[in-house]
């Protein structure tokens, strides 16, 4: 059976429109088992003071061209997108 990870990006302190922000979320492929999936939610959380605190985190959405480059970066292969997100698998073993 193959792992999976799914990522909840964290839109606070880094924008989820920038490819390079979103990447430094994502774990390396290499780090991972081959063959490992993973899948980046398509809405990022923002916390924020004490507002945030009463009425919960807040959704920002992420394009999916953004969390598809970002998992290219990361080293992932077979990467595609939908309305929930995006996701690619860690390479297989050479």
């Amino acid at each position: 059976m193959t792992e999976a990870v799914t990522v909840q990006l964290d839109a606070t302190a880094a924008d989820v429109g920038v490819p390079a922000a979103v990447a430094g979320q994502i774990p390396l492929a290499s780090t991972l088992a081959p063959g490992t999936r993973v899948v980046v939610r398509a809405s990022a959380t923002r916390r924020g003071g004490v507002l945030g605190r009463l009425l919960g985190p807040r959704r920002e959405p992420v394009p999916r061209s953004t969390a598809c480059t970002a998992l290219l970066v990361r080293g992932y292969v077979d990467i595609g997108a939908d309305d929930a997100g995006a996701w690619g698998r860690a390479p297989p073993a050479t």
